[in-house]
């Protein structure tokens, strides 16, 4: 079955200019403070469950001639059962619908790359490997790397790998893979864990993760790094010689995020040849094409920020990308030798950037309609994206001449659903003036002059950001309650992403207070706009969302009742519980040892006395993040206060949900609350 075709005839294709959609935001009804988006006159309102069942897409990987996308689907099941996760694959003209990749139905597959000549297709599998079908107790690893031709049906395994392939990266000549897989328990450990002999000696015989290179079309791997060094990330320069690496001296997230450093090694046997940094961010390295530069990410002072930086082989130099531009980085791409490509957010509006590789200066393409999920660039500059609109989730789109056509319509039902109506907010802080950026979210058929029982969700983070785009989901709420006769105001006060580092700096020491207050203002611009009903409002989020929240009812009266979703409620105790013990919570208040003060007074637990409206908490219990012990406080605290309060805990439920059920109950249970208690 060849997928080199298109779209189907007949389908609904969105042809519209990115600039053309700009100049048509600009018109909308705007004034000093709000800009509305208008959405289409649908009737359904969704349960909760149609809300969940969403499929998300992501992951857009365009072919180096442009020709065909492939992505990753990944469509929630029930019964406890993971996500399932497909790749598909579409072409960039027309002719024929999506293909999905044929897989058993227990597989998850995911992270297709293309090889340099677009002549396969390369991706990580849980399908079984050949022969190992019935495998009762399998030596080898169940995520192994396999590759598809372009116009194949049936993919073939490259490794058989003992341990879990987690990375990969083709050479540029596409005669080599160089892989990451995590090494698999010993026999001994397995034994003792199999007779629950099965202590735990913590900060040893850890599992690292390390590098492999093996042919394109298998055989025999090499390892080419050491059993005690941790690798996070892997890109192959492009003569093939040596590899860029982000590592670190220990497992775990922590030192995954916060303490890592970028090497160059040498592909025949992984000796070291260089260290670009030594204070490196989760940022993808990415080399230039000629393989003169390499683009990584550098940690901000604190931690919590960052930037991204091209190095120059040569003579070692270093320039700082975006650092003029006003707005919050994202991800970038070579175009070639001297560009990138890439997102950025100002306020709560994306934008496409270009950046320059010598100066480091950014300047902005296009505005966009939402947030991108991931995007991929074709030899010819056709961009292929993921993105999703205020009326749709995220699709795959395919930026052309300045021209933008959807390729995919993976979730057609949204076209009936009451979707709410969209605006742009900005305010000024009471504090010292800065602008704050929001997205409000009303009825369908709001009219001015009615006032609305109101949410405040508040996002994660605190480094984080609304932004405008697509707002339903299990934990975005906003187009949900709005659906039902809701208005929900997602603020982005300071500490929030959109208005670069120096903006998000300003959570140091001062988590609640500073952050609280631009939520307040944001409040008082919609209640003088005659939206709000001030007796009817409520305050909710998940994580430093859930934080702020329980913060808002421990310092106001102004909140009928909050949602605190796995939130930090003593901060002290959170900076040594968490799986992000070093920079994360130590980045904004210094020694959790030394500094103790200033954990405490940023901790809603401290001003939990004073919380007397209804309060529903909401927790994880294999949460590692944000422990389940937090919630716990703040329930039990409660419950001494005789405050009214109910905490739900979800078996196996980790800090960013996974399983449908739980998903589900979580929205149901926001919806359900807010319906009683406002």
């Amino acid at each position: 079955m060849s997928f080199v075709g298109g779209i189907k005839a007949g389908k609904e294709i969105e042809h519209r200019s990115l600039r053309s959609r700009v100049l048509r935001a600009a018109l909308l009804s705007c004034g000093a403070a709000l800009c509305v988006l208008p959405l289409h006159a649908a009737q359904h309102v969704p349960s909760a469950a149609e809300v969940v069942d969403l499929k998300e897409v992501s992951d857009p990987q365009i072919s180096p001639d442009g020709r065909v996308v492939a992505y990753t689907v990944e469509t929630p099941l029930p019964d406890g059962v993971p996500h399932r996760r497909r790749i598909w694959r579409v072409a960039t003209e027309g002719g024929s619908a999506p293909v999905e990749l044929p897989a058993p139905d227990a597989t998850a597959d995911r992270m297709p790359r293309w090889s340099p000549d677009g002549a396969e297709l390369a991706f990580l599998s849980t399908r079984p490997l050949p022969g190992h079908e019935d495998d009762k107790q399998p030596s080898l690893a169940r995520t192994q790397l396999w590759k598809i031709g372009r116009d194949a049906d049936a993919p073939q395994p490259v490794t058989a790998s003992p341990g879990e392939v987690t990375n990969f990266a083709w050479s540029a000549d596409g005669k080599r893979l160089a892989y990451l897989a995590t090494d698999p328990q010993s026999a001994e450990r397995k034994a003792r864990i199999e007779r629950k002999d099965d202590a735990i000696e913590v900060g040893r015989n850890a599992q690292f993760t390390r590098l492999w290179v093996q042919d394109a079309t298998g055989g025999h791997a090499r390892v080419l790094t050491a059993p005690d060094l941790q690798i996070q990330d892997v890109a192959w320069a492009p003569d093939g010689h040596s590899l860029a690496l982000r590592v670190s001296d220990e497992v775990g997230l922590g030192h995954m995020w916060y303490r890592s450093r970028v090497v160059l090694v040498s592909a025949s046997d992984g000796s070291l040849l260089r260290t670009v940094t030594d204070r490196a961010s989760a940022v993808a390295l990415q080399w230039s094409p000629d393989g003169t530069r390499l683009l990584y990410g550098q940690l901000g002072p604190y931690g919590h920020t960052g930037t991204r930086v091209v190095y120059t082989l040569a003579d070692e130099t270093r320039v700082v990308l975006g650092q003029q531009w006003p707005g919050s980085m994202r991800a970038l791409q070579w175009r070639d030798n001297t560009t990138l490509i890439g997102g950025g957010l100002l306020g709560v509006r994306p934008r496409l950037l270009e950046v320059d590789a010598s100066s480091g200066e950014a300047r902005e393409l296009v505005e966009l309609a939402g947030p991108s999920r991931g995007f991929s660039l074709a030899q010819d500059g056709r961009i292929a994206f993921v993105q999703g609109r205020a009326d749709a989730p995220p699709e795959v789109g395919i930026l052309s001449d300045g021209t933008v056509r959807w390729l995919t319509d993976t979730n057609p039902q949204v076209r009936d659903w009451a979707l709410g109506q969209v605006r742009d907010l900005t305010w000024r802080s009471s504090l010292d003036g800065r602008e704050i950026h929001g997205v409000l979210v009303l009825p369908p058929t709001w009219r001015p002059g009615t006032r609305l029982p109101t949410l405040v969700q508040a996002h994660g983070g605190p480094a984080d950001a609304w932004s405008s785009g697509w707002l339903g989901s299990w934990h975005d709420w906003a187009q949900s309650l709005a659906m039902r006769g809701y208005a929900v105001l997602l603020p982005n006060p300071r500490g929030s992403f959109g208005q670069g580092n120096a903006f998000a700096e300003l959570a140091r020491d001062d988590w609640g207070p500073g952050p609280f207050q631009d939520v307040l203002d944001g409040m008082d611009l919609i209640e003088a706009e005659g939206i709000v009903d001030p007796a009817r409002v409520a305050i909710g989020g998940w994580s430093y969302g859930g934080y702020l929240s329980a913060w808002a009812v421990g310092h106001s009266d102004r909140f009928r009742t909050a949602i605190v979703g796995a939130a930090v409620i003593d901060v002290g105790v959170m900076a040594l519980t968490t799986d992000i013990p070093y920079e994360y919570l130590p980045g904004y208040f210094g020694s959790v040892l030394e500094r103790r003060e200033a954990y405490d007074r940023n901790s809603p637990i401290r001003y939990a006395h004073n919380v007397k409206v209804p309060v529903l908490v909401l927790h994880g219990e294999e949460d590692k993040r944000v422990p389940v012990s937090q919630g716990e406080q703040f329930h039990r605290a409660l419950k001494f206060n005789d405050t009214p309060v109910e905490m739900i805990r979800y078996p196996r439920g980790p800090h960013w949900f996974e399983a449908r059920e739980q998903e589900r109950d979580v929205l149901e249970r926001v919806l359900g609350w807010l319906d009683t208690h406002l």
